[in-house]
């Protein structure tokens, strides 16, 4: 408020949040902060904070309400598409929390999206609500995030980023509003938060490595993935994920692993360990024919899936098939899967399930069900 913002929601307050940013990354105290107050409502445009910044850590504590400017022919288009509304870039040393909410009011967005509206005048790409870029030692906690045009936080080329506590809604057929995408990036942590959209609740893209999601409530949305990968023959490099104590509901995936034909490199050290079901569509599955069905085309390249483990997972399959392991091929099968623990069974509606394999080796221990078909 000292910076000149107004906080009733529908002056633009942009400029206030900029010039408090400037003064804290570059102050000479040893510690500075952004503080957003309670009982106000900050609309923004598109903001960038840069860095590096001289205090460690850095605080930006968000108590109020920030929305994002709705009307898409207000904002501008960078170099890759449409800018992203709040992005963290080249910050070290960084905590953003607070009990406060952002909201990205992307109805419109997803009004003009292709996926539901072709045309013309139809758009692919939106703002990402909360980016995280090139930056290290970040912590977000106990925020609310809702409503984002495009994916609500994404992490890339950054390291040491601690997520806790947080909820992200948005409605179940909203496109590409992923709750949070991870990429390029190493030792991340996502705890104790409930995430429901209309895509992926975590989605894990290329070049990643130990990345821990722990006691999170997923649904509606597409599961817990990794991937997409492999798209246009690209070489991948994902090792060291553990997916822990998860609740799926109602989400179209579970545990899914999907890469596209023709890539190559590897996925490794995963793990999916005590997961339960409600009513999930492919609660275990393993797509290496991503976005090619039904008509894929044999190749003898592919992503090497490898070391795998489910363990202690159950539940029930909206889908016959509840485990289906489809892997590239003879030339590049999955190997070293384990299953151990699995119990799952219909949901209503749902005759009977089953499991599916297709050039995948492992082994199953203790109670499997349906029958281990690896």
């Amino acid at each position: 408020m000292k910076y000149g913002a107004v906080g009733d929601g529908i002056a633009d307050d942009t400029s206030a949040f900029q010039k408090a940013w400037e003064d804290a990354c570059k102050g000479s105290s040893k510690m500075g902060s952004v503080n957003v107050p309670a009982g106000k409502v900050f609309l923004l445009n598109s903001l960038h904070f840069t860095g590096p910044c001289i205090p460690k850590p850095l605080l930006f504590i968000i108590d109020g309400e920030m929305i994002a400017q709705s009307d898409p022919k207000k904002w501008e288009n960078g170099e890759n598409g449409v800018i992203p509304w709040l992005i963290f870039d080249q910050v070290d040393g960084l905590a953003i929390v607070g009990r406060g909410l952002l909201d990205g009011q992307g109805k419109s967005w997803w009004d003009i999206h292709c996926r539901d509206h072709a045309g013309p005048n139809c758009i692919w790409l939106a703002p990402t609500m909360m980016t995280f870029s090139n930056c290290g030692n970040v912590t977000l906690k106990s925020l609310r995030f809702r409503n984002s045009a495009q994916t609500h936080v994404l992490v890339m080329g950054s390291q040491n980023v601690y997520i806790n506590d947080i909820k992200v809604t948005s409605p179940e057929a909203s496109p590409n509003t992923d709750g949070i995408h991870i990429t390029s990036s190493t030792v991340v942590s996502i705890n104790h938060s409930d995430i429901a959209t209309g895509d992926d609740c975590v989605s894990i893209g290329d070049q990643v490595n130990n990345l821990n999601v722990t006691f999170m409530n997923c649904g509606p949305g597409h599961g817990d993935s990794i991937g997409s990968l492999g798209r246009g023959g690209t070489e991948v490099a994902v090792e060291n994920i553990r997916v822990w104590h998860v609740n799926f509901t109602g989400t179209t995936n579970g545990a899914r692993i999907k890469t596209w034909p023709g890539g190559t490199g590897y996925v490794r050290g995963i793990e999916f360990f005590d997961i339960h079901f409600s009513s999930v569509q492919n609660p275990i599955i393993i797509d290496q024919f991503y976005g090619c069905a039904p008509k894929c085309v044999e190749t003898r390249k592919g992503v090497h899936i490898e070391k795998v483990r489910y363990m202690k997972m159950s539940g029930t399959s909206a889908t016959k098939v509840a485990m289906k392991l489809e892997c590239s091929g003879e030339s590049v099968p999955c190997s070293n899967l384990l299953m151990r623990d699995i119990d799952l069974s219909p949901a209503d509606g749902i005759g009977s399930v089953s499991s599916l394999c297709s050039f995948v080796h492992g082994s199953a221990q203790g109670l499997i069900r349906p029958s281990s078909c690896l």
